[in-house]
């Protein structure tokens, strides 16, 4: 009976990681193998294990409902974390209509869809911040400790969690600002300078020199602003970081504690 109910424990914690790595950005490129997925959760799931107090329960709609009710932790844990890699993606669809990149978009065979070019730049950048920093290794720490926080049968406070999602969506506007605005600054002097050429040389077409020039500038700017970027990254992924704090309070606002 002993072994049963470990079995269920670590059936329950293989559901809740399961979905935590399929949602993560950092795992849901095409290049990882399903198989490499699938055994990463097990591997987490056989460390959870004694930490799952679970017990079998007959009612097997009981049983059901409790398999749903950890897919949905394992969704709003892996919903957090990309909201703040959303921050990332925010600002590179902010820089990629000043540089009139607004409507071109590359097919990423990863992702299997066309995204704005550099959104899918800082967005891949953002990751190998991520992994530079050991941003995964605390996170995966972080999600094999959750049942500690939320034990099986227990779920997020309603309440609090919506005033987290609310308070993380504040800042994909603000930081996707603040990586976007050198870009966005030059664009906007750059505009006003050709408009003050044309104005001098009307014979000058705007739609001729204005469009490269935008994009050498952009590219230029984008070139120097790479350390504040990554700077800037290393924070939101680091320990005591944005996603750091943000994750520990949502474990916090579990109905478990």
């Amino acid at each position: 009976m002993i072994e049963l109910e470990q079995f269920a424990g670590f059936l329950m914690a293989l559901v809740r990681f399961s979905t935590f790595i399929i949602v993560l950005p950092i795992f849901n490129f095409r290049g990882i193998p399903t198989q490499a997925k699938i055994g990463l959760a097990c591997f987490m799931a056989i460390l959870a294990t004694p930490s799952v107090s679970f017990s079998i329960f007959d009612n097997l709609y009981l049983l059901l409902f409790l398999i749903l009710q950890e897919v949905a932790i394992g969704l709003v844990m892996g919903f957090f974390v990309v909201l703040v890699f959303s921050m990332v993606y925010f600002a590179g669809q902010l820089i990629d209509v000043p540089m009139g990149f607004g409507m071109a978009t590359v097919f990423d065979p990863s992702a299997g869809m066309q995204l704005p070019i550099f959104s899918q730049f800082y967005h891949l950048l953002a990751i190998m911040v991520f992994f530079a920093i050991d941003g995964h290794i605390w996170l995966l720490r972080a999600a094999s400790k959750s049942f500690e926080s939320i034990p099986v049968g227990y779920f997020f406070d309603t309440d609090l969690t919506f005033e987290l999602v609310m308070a993380l969506a504040s800042n994909i506007f603000s930081i996707g600002l603040r990586i976007a605005l050198p870009v966005m600054g030059t664009i906007f002097l750059t505009d006003l300078a050709l408009g003050i050429v044309i104005r001098a040389v009307p014979q000058i077409n705007v739609f001729v020199i204005g469009f490269p020039i935008k994009i050498v500038v952009g590219m230029v700017v984008i070139i120097f602003a790479l350390p504040f970027f990554i700077s800037l990254a290393a924070s939101l992924f680091g320990m005591n970081g944005l996603l750091f704090t943000f994750f520990s309070n949502l474990l916090k606002a579990a109905g478990g504690t």
